[in-house]
Parts: C-alpha cells; sequence; structure tokens
C-alpha cells in the first residue's frame, strides 16, 4: 500500500523500509521483537503502528448518517397490514429478534401468524420484506385451506403485485423437540440459503417442551432452538416469531399447583409456560387474547381481539384492538355517530 509510506515521514518511511514493512496491515501484523531486532525504539514502534492503524481505521459515522444507511442494514419490520397493530408495535414484527405470541387457547394467534405470512412476502412499500415464510407447526395440522382463504383477499387487494403466496409458505410438521432442533440447526439453513425466507414461525415450542421431566435438559435444548434461530435471524434479517401456550394457577387440598395446559379459563389469568428459562431468550413477547365485547361486521357478529405488548427493549408497553374477519386481519370500525 503505496499511501502508507508515502503518509510517513521521512525517519519513519526509511524504519519502515528498513523492517521491510510496506503497507499498513503489515505494519499492525509485524511482532515487536522484529521491530526490536532493527534497532526501533518504543516511540518508533508507537509512532509507527499509530500510523498504520490511523490509515485503516474506518471513517466515523454520525448518528444522523446512521439512521441513513441502506434499508437492508438496518433492523426491518414486517408489518401486519392492520393500522391499529402497526401503531401498537410500530410498525409491526421486528426482525433480528424473537418475538413470542402468547395466549389462551382460540385467542387468535394462529390467525395473526397465517396473516404474517402474506404481509412478509409484499414489497417494502407495503410493508413486507419480499420474502417467503417458514411456518413450523408441532402441533395441530397447518390450516392451508384457510391461508389460501386469506390470499384471496391479498391478490384482490394488491392486484398489480403478482405474487404466488401460497407457493411461498413452506410448511414442516413436526411433534418431538430432537426432530425440531434438528430441523432448525441442519434443514432449515439449508432452505434459507437458496431461497428467501423472511419470516420463522414455530406454532408452538410449548408443544415439544412442557414435557420434559428434566427442567435443566429442557433449558439446554431451549437455548440450543434459540440459538439456531437467532443465528438465522441475523444471517438473513428474518423475523422469528415463536408461538408459547399459557397454564393456570388452580388449588387442590390448599395446595397451589400449575398447570402447564393450554386453557381458556376465565377465572384466572393465563400466565406464559415455560417459565424465565424460555422468557429470557426472547426479545419482545405479545400477548393475544379476546375481549368481552362484539362487533357487528358485513352482517356478522365478530369477537374484538387484543394484542398487547408485554415486555420489549424496543417497543413501548401498549395495545390495540383488531377483528379476525373471513379475509384476515381487520381494524375495529369506528363506533357509529
Amino acid at each position: 500500500m503505496e499511501d502508507f509510506l508515502e503518509s510517513l515521514s521521512p525517519y519513519l518511511k526509511q524504519l519502515a523500509k528498513k523492517a521491510c514493512i510496506n503497507d499498513a496491515h503489515q505494519a499492525i501484523l509485524t511482532p515487536q521483537a522484529h521491530m526490536l531486532l532493527k534497532d526501533f525504539t518504543e516511540e518508533d514502534m508507537h509512532a509507527l503502528k499509530a500510523a498504520a492503524a490511523k490509515l485503516l481505521a474506518k471513517p466515523t459515522i454520525t448518528a444522523s448518517e446512521l439512521s441513513n444507511l441502506p434499508y437492508s442494514k438496518r433492523y426491518s419490520r414486517v408489518s401486519f397490514a392492520c393500522t391499529a397493530l402497526n401503531k401498537c408495535t410500530r410498525g409491526g414484527i421486528l426482525t433480528r429478534g424473537i418475538t413470542e405470541f402468547c395466549g389462551s387457547a382460540s385467542a387468535g394467534k394462529t390467525q395473526l401468524l397465517l396473516h404474517l405470512c402474506l404481509t412478509v412476502q409484499l414489497n417494502d412499500e407495503l410493508g413486507g420484506l419480499s420474502g417467503g415464510a417458514a411456518f413450523i407447526c408441532t402441533e395441530n395440522r397447518f390450516p392451508s385451506k384457510r391461508l389460501f382463504e386469506m390470499s384471496k383477499y391479498f391478490i384482490r387487494k394488491f392486484p398489480a403485485y403478482e405474487i404466488n403466496y401460497m407457493a411461498n409458505v413452506h410448511v414442516e410438521q413436526l411433534h418431538e423437540s430432537d426432530a425440531l432442533l434438528k430441523c432448525v440447526g441442519e434443514r432449515l439453513p439449508a432452505l434459507m440459503s437458496s431461497t428467501c425466507i423472511k419470516l420463522i414461525i414455530i406454532d408452538s415450542v410449548a408443544a415439544v417442551f412442557r414435557t420434559y421431566t428434566d427442567y435443566a435438559e429442557r433449558s439446554r435444548d431451549m437455548r440450543r432452538l434459540a440459538n439456531h434461530l437467532l443465528n438465522l435471524a441475523y444471517k438473513y434479517n428474518s423475523a422469528v416469531i415463536c408461538v408459547n401456550q399459557t397454564k393456570f394457577t388452580f388449588i387442590v387440598w390448599k395446595t397451589v399447583c400449575v398447570s402447564e395446559v393450554a386453557t381458556v379459563n376465565e377465572k384466572h389469568p393465563d400466565v406464559p409456560c415455560l417459565g424465565l428459562s424460555w422468557a429470557h431468550l426472547g426479545r419482545t413477547r405479545i400477548r393475544i387474547s379476546k375481549i368481552p365485547k362484539q362487533i357487528k361486521l358485513q352482517g356478522s357478529l365478530l369477537t374484538v381481539r387484543k394484542l398487547e405488548v408485554m415486555y420489549s427493549p424496543d417497543t413501548p408497553n401498549d395495545f390495540a384492538e383488531f377483528l379476525i374477519t373471513k379475509d384476515g386481519v381487520v381494524d375495529v370500525p369506528p363506533p357509529l355517530k
């Protein structure tokens, strides 16, 4: 690197040539013992290495420049395509981290996941990431008919975009934790290396981990799963959503017991399963629930649902209401005046 030698003073330039140092990288990597054998003083070594470091150092980036980096270099979000939910989550589900959906059975978690499988395929102008989704089921069969029904609405809503929504959702059915770990550790990386996958969904993690009796082993396996998911999320700038079931507290023989089963019990607040071992592995926890309110929309009486951000380092705690219709997730209409 001629620029390095030209940037040195005549004295340091002479020393560099004496030590057979021709560029900045070589100056940084040359051992001090080698320089001492060439009659370098400590001041000479410090001055030469400092000059090399200054030349190799990257330019300082200001805060304003950082905010204007290319879109691919920043954290991205998968939009809900629903005004209330986007406002609550500050734009949707953030990439490069694990987001947990928790809630009781029939709260609407799977419907939201299917909706996100479609919105992630839209371009960035519409809130998507122009990529597909990998959907791993560990409980019920994948609701392909429901996804097809929702995709027809997206085709009508965005006619200018020729997207094969069904072909871009890759589905895997698993029931054991070993099979899940092998899938995300081996098969999923191979898929993502050849296909643009921007959303990874596991529905649900509790189904394969709540049956463990050795909790130390369960914690290790959950960390392995999280590490695999985070590596893929950061490598491909993808969003990861893991569904968690809920448990409730009940009293038997005056002893407080905890049952880690999905429930819709209205008398006891639902609590996510898997404890703190799993909770500490995720970045954001979102609770999905029903609220005792119904709204008539297009001749149908629909139950109002609530999405609540329980904790997140980048999104304030907030909540929003939404409806699930035949076409998918929509905003609650304003009351008639």
